[in-house]
């Protein structure tokens, strides 16, 4: 049960999940780097950037954005 418990207890419960789900994960991660390694990919030696990104005044203001929602809804989450 999930929702029973202290803190230690639902980490405890959660484990029976979380193993298989890493195992997988990276069983997954190798097959990945062996199909890679096979087709001799070599991540990105040599390689150029068409369109080299570069921070606009947009991008600052969805930062900012971003950042004051975050502090919000942590405010939110401890004074409700």
């Amino acid at each position: 049960d999930f929702e029973s418990g202290g803190l230690f207890q639902k980490v405890k419960s959660l484990v029976p999940i979380l193993v298989p789900l890493f195992v997988s994960s990276f069983r997954r991660a190798e097959d990945l780097a062996l199909a890679m390694e096979a087709r001799c990919y070599h991540g990105g030696e040599g390689r150029t950037k068409m369109y080299p990104l570069h921070y606009r005044s947009a991008d600052y203001v969805a930062y900012l954005v971003a950042w004051i929602y975050l502090c919000v809804m942590i405010v939110l989450r401890i004074f409700l």
